[in-house]
């Protein structure tokens, strides 16, 4: 079977800071793009923690906590053959608990913290974006997150927070910066930022 050049996908990178508007941007560029574009979430590359007791301790803003290597493998079955076997992962227990398949759209985005600090990953990607908000908006965001939706309490996501979150951003997240092709704002309109993005990486798709 000929490969077409021009109808494998184009990878988008989104990295930045926990809580900066990744996501919301990934889910106004799904709008903006219906189903011409696919969002990939780094949250399912977690590695499994078993049965470990203290997994609520563990911490999920270091590198070595996700399989990068899988992830690699996952992006290039998409550009091989339009469609990859994604894992599953279950946060209330830490652990993956299968597989789905993923097709591939005209356009992937790859989304979550450390998106672009694996250099492998990195030169995978054909478009590399980091969404940038200041640390009190995120640690605002954070803290109503995951007291409304995911029943914690104040001081253990403040505790969190301290313990780990920051530190990783501030030794990982923040470096990896360099690499964008662009910032964007995460505390601006990320509609309108989302059309503009999608619409560019559609025409070269087209």
């Amino acid at each position: 079977m000929q490969h077409h050049e021009n109808r494998a996908p184009l990878f988008i990178g989104i990295a930045g800071g926990s809580a900066g508007g990744k996501t919301s941007f990934a889910k106004e560029l799904s709008a903006a793009a219906g189903n011409k574009l696919t969002v990939l979430e780094l949250d399912r590359f977690y590695h499994c923690l078993g049965d470990a007791t203290d997994k609520h301790e563990a911490n999920f803003d270091e590198p070595s906590s996700l399989d990068f290597q899988l992830l690699e493998k996952v992006l290039e079955q998409m550009r091989l053959h339009g469609a990859a076997s994604v894992p599953v992962y279950d946060f209330a227990t830490h652990n993956r608990v299968g597989y789905e398949p993923l097709d591939a759209a005209s356009v992937i985005v790859i989304e979550g913290i450390l998106v672009l600090w694996h250099k492998r990953i990195r030169d995978l990607l054909d478009v590399k974006l980091y969404v940038d908000a200041p640390a009190a908006v995120r640690f605002q965001r954070r803290l109503h997150r995951d007291v409304s939706e995911r029943g914690r309490d104040t001081d253990s996501v403040a505790k969190q927070w301290k313990d780990t979150v920051q530190p990783m951003h501030d030794k990982y997240v923040e470096p990896s910066r360099q690499y964008a092709d662009n910032i964007i704002d995460g505390t601006a309109d990320l509609r309108m930022i989302a059309k503009k993005f999608s619409a560019s990486w559609l025409s070269q798709t087209a």
